[in-house]
């Protein structure tokens, strides 16, 4: 069985290999699924997205999208080892890094029972929703403390990959989003 590790490698390198003209056309389509089915859900409290790092989906349009539709959006921040959202209110807001990941500069914390549907970032997922994260755990800790939350977990159709390793703190998503799916 491969490891983890270099399941992770494997699947950015292929995401970082996809054509400029074919990314923005599979990123389109899985825009437009996401958006149709959270605006079928409708929230009423927040949507946690996350800033795309290392050629995954663009999520910038559709929180741009989401904004403009009113809906209120906050993206992760961590600090001292530990994952929280900040709220934004443009695409255009104050921010700094943590590794390569824009992160809201505010001061402002929303609580996790705020928050009622999430846009997880993943570099993998299998057929039964588990997903293949950065290695550092920050979602499923904070989906532990916060487990009512509804999670969509957006990628292309190549990272579906059914040979990771999960643990039992691995949470579940709702549900995977893909170009294809």
């Amino acid at each position: 069985m491969t490891n983890n590790k270099t399941i992770r490698l494997q699947i950015i390198k292929k995401r970082w290999s996809i054509k400029p003209n074919i990314k923005t056309k599979l990123d389109h389509i899985i825009y437009t699924k996401t958006l149709n089915y959270i605006l079928s859900f409708n929230p009423k409290k927040y949507i946690a997205l996350y800033w795309p790092i290392e050629n995954e989906v663009d999520s910038i349009a559709l929180i741009y999208e989401l904004i403009n539709r009113h809906y209120k959006i906050c993206l992760p921040y961590i600090h001292n080892n530990k994952m929280v959202f900040k709220p934004i209110h443009s695409i255009h807001f104050e921010y700094e890094y943590w590794k390569n990941m824009r992160q809201p500069k505010n001061k402002t914390v929303i609580n996790g029972d705020d928050i009622e549907l999430m846009i997880v970032p993943l570099i993998g997922f299998n057929k039964t929703n588990h997903r293949l994260g950065y290695g550092f755990n920050y979602y499923n800790d904070f989906l532990h403390w916060y487990n009512r939350i509804r999670t969509i977990g957006i990628a292309y159709n190549f990272q579906n990959n059914d040979e990771f390793t999960v643990s039992r703190y691995d949470k579940i998503l709702n549900k995977i989003i893909t170009d294809e799916t």
